[in-house]
């Protein structure tokens, strides 16, 4: 009887700790592999050139900036071409942004209302920069089904999760756990937008996809952001990430 009961605890620790180790519905393993993909571009610094393409039903747009950011927390972004936009400036810290029109030398911090506004006429907003979703903490997995090449991932938020979107199925390469694409659905299960990423490439050590391109779903519309150079871990002043720096 005593071996009878020894073996039946050890057995409820064995199968609660396996269920434990699953991350929602799917293997241990697809919370790493998820994790990963969402980290693909984040480091403990980056710092780089980039080129934004902006289309739009009647109108188009093309800007060169410049970045330096900080993990999630911070980020300074300066357009640098076309010369009617030079200068004009974003700053993020946590959950604040501001930005710096040289034209009329104003500093405007972004308020509640703004949130929803375009970042600079594209297709992303002022709350993409200051949203700090982190995928592994915030969503479970609902199902994951692997292909030849490809892992595909459907994420459910948990629940009271500060997110906006009500489900996220994302494609990710399986040698490497880069993404591919990620598709963004409302709480009622409609794709609203689509991010997909391509040209793959080696860094400055680090393989990232350099080509990302946001779609807003059923349009012909997109906006798309291409990585001309980056550097990854590299030492930025403090001052890079105030007022100050925002207008120098």
């Amino acid at each position: 009887m005593y071996r009878f009961s020894l073996l039946f605890v050890l057995f409820l620790f064995v199968s609660q700790n396996a269920h434990a180790a699953n991350w929602g519905k799917c293997s241990a393993d697809t919370k790493t592999i998820v994790d990963q993909a969402d980290r693909i571009m984040f480091s403990k610094s980056s710092a780089g050139k980039m080129t934004m393409v902006v289309k739009k039903t009647g109108y188009s747009s093309s800007m060169t900036m410049k970045f330096w950011s900080e993990g999630r927390d911070k980020m300074l972004v300066k357009i640098t071409a076309p010369a009617r936009n030079k200068n004009t400036s974003t700053l993020k810290v946590v959950n604040n942004v501001w930005y710096y029109m040289p034209r009329t030398d104003r500093i405007v911090k972004v308020n509640s209302s703004m949130m929803g506004e375009s970042w600079m006429g594209s297709h992303f907003t002022n709350d993409d920069l200051v949203r700090e979703t982190q995928l592994y903490k915030h969503y479970t997995c609902d199902s994951r089904t692997d292909t030849a090449g490809e892992v595909i991932v459907t994420l459910k938020p948990k629940p009271d999760a500060p997110v906006v979107w009500g489900k996220i199925i994302m494609k990710i390469r399986k040698k490497d756990n880069i993404p591919i694409e990620s598709g963004y659905y409302s709480e009622k299960g409609v794709l609203k937008r689509t991010m997909q990423f391509s040209n793959i490439k080696t860094v400055d050590g680090r393989t990232v996809p350099t080509v990302m391109t946001l779609k807003p779903a059923g349009s012909a519309e997109y906006t798309q952001l291409t990585y001309e150079k980056i550097r990854f871990d590299v030492a930025i002043p403090s001052s890079y990430f105030s007022l100050r720096g925002l207008k120098k």
